[in-house]
């Protein structure tokens, strides 16, 4: 397998698309994909899995899931990825928890010819300026998506509602793209009063919404950048018996999220398509390691979810649910 490895060479930049040189490998059925989500402890991660999952079996392809404990854990996925590298994988998918962090495993990819996929949450330029790779994105415009839910309460509150955000990892260009979607949307219409990073976590999410109500006991609004961080959010409503007065947005469109706003109990949440993220993932690395093209940049899609429209997108999730 490693000397297959080694004749693959180094992926090339083309007219917006991306693919090996012609001495690359025929299809083969002993394909091994290394697939490295940033966590399985987040439905939306399972869902890209799942949809990973069944694109390899229909396509005959191995794939071996690993995964860090917390979303933050930016060191250990470095070492997931170095040992797949090491155990000679043919090509990987990665949601990277810190893209500094991944240098020298996107080194490693490099020299070694694995071709790599980027989903979800986008490698910083200037990492793969420095490492020298062009890596094909594909995941969700979430800056588009956090200006739905922006555009959604603004038509749906009265200018000055006091209002927080909950935003993830600082640094993550998908942390930055959803804070500022929804900030630059409501910055002129709804009155922010507070802004706390709770690492994409419920239990965080939980503990910061404690504090922002604590300093603002009369917050309207919560827009959290995920749903996990909007589930610890509502909870600390909840037990402040606050839920009459305060409503919360999330974002990614989990299922206990999509109950939660079937129940009125959150007031919605910005749905992405991670399973078509894993899909694309895995049949596009397989295309990088059969020499095919790629595309560089896939959209994947967002919707803001309301109780209006919360029937529909369970109905479609069914089918990534394990």
């Amino acid at each position: 397998m490693k000397k297959i490895l080694n004749t693959l060479a180094v992926l090339t930049l083309t007219t917006g698309m991306i693919c090996c040189p012609s001495e690359a490998k025929a299809a083969k059925k002993d394909i091994v994909i290394g697939f490295v989500p940033m966590t399985m402890n987040n439905e939306y991660f399972i869902t890209m899995v799942n949809g990973a999952k069944q694109k390899a079996k229909e396509m005959g392809v191995q794939l071996d899931v690993q995964a860090a404990d917390q979303h933050a854990s930016a060191a250990a996925q470095l070492t997931i990825v170095e040992n797949m590298i090491t155990a000679g994988v043919d090509g990987i998918c990665i949601v990277p928890s810190s893209s500094e962090g991944l240098v020298s495993a996107l080194e490693r990819c490099k020299s070694a010819n694995v071709p790599v996929i980027n989903l979800d949450t986008k490698i910083n330029e200037s990492v793969l300026k420095e490492v020298g790779l062009d890596v094909p994105f594909f995941g969700t415009d979430n800056y588009a998506g956090a200006a739905a839910a922006g555009n959604y309460a603004v038509a749906n509150f009265p200018k000055g509602t006091k209002t927080a955000i909950l935003t993830g990892i600082e640094g993550q260009q998908n942390a930055a793209d959803r804070r500022n979607g929804f900030y630059d949307t409501v910055k002129s219409k709804l009155n922010i009063v507070a802004e706390q990073s709770a690492n994409w976590e419920v239990d965080q999410g939980y503990t910061a919404t404690q504090n922002i109500l604590s300093a603002n006991p009369d917050l309207q609004l919560i827009f959290a950048s995920n749903d996990g961080m909007a589930i610890g959010a509502l909870r600390a409503v909840e037990e402040a018996e606050l839920q009459d007065q305060v409503q919360i947005i999330g974002f990614d469109a989990i299922s206990e999220a999509l109950e939660l706003v079937d129940r009125n109990e959150m007031l919605g949440t910005v749905a992405q398509y991670p399973a078509e993220m894993g899909i694309l993932g895995v049949e596009n690395v397989v295309n990088a390691i059969n020499g095919k093209p790629v595309e560089l940049s896939i959209d994947t899609g967002a919707k803001l979810i309301t109780k209006k429209n919360v029937q529909q997108h369970k109905d479609y999730s069914k089918q990534f649910a394990d």
